[in-house]
């Protein structure tokens, strides 16, 4: 649904994550922000995996 290039980058995003002691709670969240922060769109959100993530990722959050 992703492809392949986005897929392995959340992989990696997730790792990173649990490398800094940070566990995002469900993949499908992972993968949003991911492909959100790679395209430099802007994420609403109101989810905290998403607050937590988007210092790590350069994600931009409202």
């Amino acid at each position: 649904m992703i492809g392949i290039a986005v897929a392995g980058k959340s992989a990696a995003t997730y790792r990173l994550q649990r490398s800094r002691g940070i566990t995002v709670r469900k993949t499908i969240d992972v993968q949003i922000g991911t492909l959100r922060a790679q395209k430099g769109f802007q994420l609403v959100h109101s989810d905290s995996d998403f607050d937590v993530m988007a210092p790590h990722i350069r994600l931009d959050i409202v």
